[in-house]
C-alpha cells in the first residue's frame, strides 16, 4: 500500500464556485451567463476552478493544507 494524493472538489462544488465567481465578476464586465457551461466536459470545468482558485500557484502542502486533495492509504 502506498500514501496517494487524492482530489476533494467533486464536480458540483467545483461548479458552484465557478457560478459564484462569474456571478460576482459580471458586475466589472456583463458576461456572466450559467448556461454557457452547459454540456462542458468535466475537464473543463476542472481547469477553470483550478484557475478561479489558483491551484497551481500553489505548492502541494499548501494544495493538502487547503483542503484541495488529501492523502489516502490506497
Amino acid at each position: 500500500m502506498k500514501v496517494k494524493k487524492v482530489w476533494t472538489k467533486t464536480p458540483q462544488e467545483m461548479l458552484d464556485y465557478i457560478l459564484q465567481i462569474d456571478k460576482q465578476m459580471e458586475v466589472e464586465n456583463n458576461h456572466y451567463s450559467p448556461v454557457f457551461y452547459i454540456d462542458k466536459p468535466l475537464s473543463y470545468i476542472r481547469e477553470v476552478y483550478e484557475d478561479y482558485v489558483g491551484l497551481e500557484s500553489l505548492t502541494e502542502n499548501e494544495q493538502i493544507e487547503n483542503g484541495y486533495y488529501r492523502l489516502e492509504i490506497g
